[in-house]
């Protein structure tokens, strides 16, 4: 069974224009030094891979960067289930504990989402879809709204039910409403994210709200040059957006929106007052990052984007 698939349409907006950006082969040193630093077994991960390219692709249509060859579903699973090294997790939302400034990041977004639905907490319907360890659906039960979470793996489904958290499998999605959709660093892991942004659209109220947030792929092109995955994480050397076999699409503003009208949405603006429900104030640091964050969505075209039905 072949362990990679090719992408040979962009799977943002499905164009078939597009520019080879890299090309190197997962047998070449740079990309040996990722598969030690990232899994657990590289030897094996290495045979598997043998012969396979990664490469990266940019979409002339919609501006998307995106992994021409991906895992396949049953080798996706894996990577998830048994490859990765716990300690250096992709996901914030992956890990057994958070710091208090994460709790408040959650927090205040939750009381956004409230604020923008106009109508008392119990009565607003929120699904988190990759809902990781539960973290942002147990904020929102916490503010009191009628949340469920979801998830890939059948496994946090579960643990996320131990948790208290009324979590379902996504099969049994068909059928439901919601008032908002959280897709908190979800999408740049999808093999078919234009697929799966209709699916979740026709989950949603007519006055309903989707939230993506994504790595910010601005400037990636002219990073592709320094590529080095023996850097730090935060380095930008580390493609952190194009991360290999991992994040497999790397979004911009634009990209996002041209996904979103071919999935008969439209970005949504918040209104400023409404990002600073609360803060937090337990340093200086903190605090400046909870008054700036909301410029900084405004003035970069960060990859943080409400959207409501068209």
């Amino acid at each position: 069974m072949s362990v990679l698939e090719e992408r040979k349409r962009c799977p943002a907006c499905e164009a078939e224009n597009s520019s080879s950006l890299l090309r190197a082969a997962y047998h070449e040193p740079r990309m040996q030094a990722f598969l030690v630093r990232k899994f657990r077994n590289p030897r094996e991960i290495s045979a598997l891979l043998s012969g396979a390219d990664y490469e990266l692709r940019k979409c002339r249509e919609c501006t998307l960067i995106y992994q021409r060859f991906i895992l396949t579903e049953e080798y996706t699973a894996r990577l998830y289930d048994e490859w990765l090294i716990e300690g250096d997790a992709e996901q914030e939302l992956s890990r057994e504990r958070l710091p208090p400034r994460q709790l408040a990041y959650f927090a205040n977004e939750v009381l956004t989402i409230g604020r923008m639905a106009k109508k008392p907490h119990h009565q607003v319907r929120v699904l988190d879809y990759g809902l990781g360890r539960g973290w942002w659906c147990r904020m929102a039960q916490a503010f009191g709204f009628d949340a469920c979470g979801t998830d890939l793996a059948t496994n946090l489904v579960s643990e996320a039910r131990r948790k208290g958290i009324n979590a379902i499998e996504v099969d049994h999605l068909a059928g439901k409403r919601f008032d908002f959709i959280n897709t908190e660093q979800v999408f740049e892991h999808l093999a078919h994210p234009l697929a799966v942004l209709r699916q979740l659209r026709g989950l949603l109220d007519d006055a309903g709200h989707i939230k993506i947030s994504v790595p910010e792929g601005r400037g990636m092109e002219k990073r592709i040059p320094l590529m080095d995955w023996t850097a730090s994480r935060w380095d930008r050397r580390y493609l952190l957006p194009a991360t290999p076999l991992i994040h497999i699409n790397t979004f911009t503003q634009r990209s996002i929106a041209v996904m979103a009208q071919r999935a008969g949405l439209h970005p949504r603006p918040i209104p400023i007052r409404y990002e600073y429900s609360l803060c937090d104030t337990s340093s200086l640091k903190t605090i400046g990052r909870s008054l700036l964050r909301p410029l900084y969505r405004r003035t970069t075209g960060a990859t943080y984007v409400f959207l409501q039905p068209s």
